[in-house]
């Protein structure tokens, strides 16, 4: 049974979880897990983020061709990548309802994104395959940052961790979340990001 961790997060090891965030009360649901595989290879060289529109139901050969293209080039981690997208899309479809889905995988090494924000979409689909992850606030931590103060817990996903996120469009308490600040510590992230086509 999912663990309810905040009024509006839920958290299991258990990947139906993710469906929570059909719920009214869930902005935020997340399924803790190992990571799925190595990533580090496919950070070697110069590989450069991708975004891509996909078919939801279909969206392996766009993301390997968008691969070869964008300097990924271990092919034997690119599979396993690639099998585990396909599988989060899948998991996704349901909250997404859409015929394609917005794809990044964003190479990350700056502080993009670094201010705690909500998203503008219906919800977004977040894993970090390298590097550190997402960092989210629970509604005490959101109520403190409005009033101006340093929140006093700072959530973090896990590598591997998969988290959706319910956005603006969806309703008016999104999950607040940022990027973690590594500028200038040389960590280099690998983030999985699918959002719906909000055109279909």
């Amino acid at each position: 049974m999912p663990t309810l961790v905040e009024p509006e997060a839920v958290i299991s090891g258990d990947p139906s979880v993710l469906q929570e965030i059909r719920q009214p009360d869930c902005n935020l649901a997340i399924w803790k897990r190992l990571p799925p595989l190595d990533a580090a290879p496919l950070l070697a060289g110069e590989p450069k983020s991708i975004r891509i529109m996909v078919p939801a139901d279909a969206p392996s050969p766009a993301i390997r061709d968008a691969m070869r293209e964008n300097g990924f080039t271990d092919e034997k981690t690119c599979d396993a990548l690639i099998e585990d997208i396909d599988r989060l899309c899948g998991l996704f479809a349901p909250f997404a309802k859409t015929a394609r889905m917005q794809f990044r995988l964003d190479v990350v090494s700056d502080d993009a994104c670094r201010k705690f924000h909500g998203d503008y979409v219906r919800g977004r689909l977040v894993t970090t395959y390298a590097g550190p992850g997402t960092q989210w606030l629970s509604p005490r931590g959101v109520d403190q940052l409005a009033q101006g103060l340093e929140p006093e817990r700072i959530n973090l996903l896990a590598p591997g961790d998969v988290g959706i996120f319910k956005g603006r469009l969806a309703t008016g308490y999104p999950a607040i979340h940022r990027s973690p600040p590594i500028e200038g510590t040389g960590q280099k992230r690998l983030v999985l990001v699918l959002n719906p086509d909000e055109g279909d």
